[in-house]
């Protein structure tokens, strides 16, 4: 009897850690794989400032092609470029992480970037893994 226990217990451990294993190796989405939203900046920051819960229904970690004028660009602790976006309000912008480091986007350019929501901040909504389209 705490033979078959312990076999049980020990093929539920091996089925955990390769369940871990294939999870932790599992390929990493890419957004230019995705299929996206398009819409502009200035739309997607009055989404949220008008109505943040329906704002995540539609946006929250989907693809959006995002389309504005560059008001920021800054280094983030990463070494990796952000960009802001303008938006109606000033106080807060659509901030982009962009994927490729080397990228050099200039403030006033307009610019159409791809990258999945991340939701609204203290400073406006947020969009990780940037490619400039």
């Amino acid at each position: 009897m705490i033979k078959k226990i312990f076999i049980a217990v020990l093929v539920l451990i091996l089925i955990g850690v390769g369940t871990g294993f294939y999870l932790w190796n599992k390929p990493h989405k890419k957004v230019e794989n995705a299929k996206s939203i398009a819409i502009t900046a200035a739309t997607l920051a009055k989404d949220y400032s008008t109505n943040e819960k329906d704002a995540d229904t539609k946006y929250l970690n989907k693809a959006i092609d995002v389309s504005g004028t560059i008001s920021e660009v800054d280094k983030n602790q990463d070494g990796g470029v952000m960009i802001v976006l303008q938006t109606d309000d000033p106080a807060a912008g659509v901030q982009c992480a962009l994927r490729d480091k080397g990228a050099n986007p200039v403030k006033g350019q307009t610019i159409e970037i791809k990258g999945f929501c991340s939701g609204n901040g203290i400073t406006g909504v947020s969009l990780t893994d940037c490619v400039i389209k």
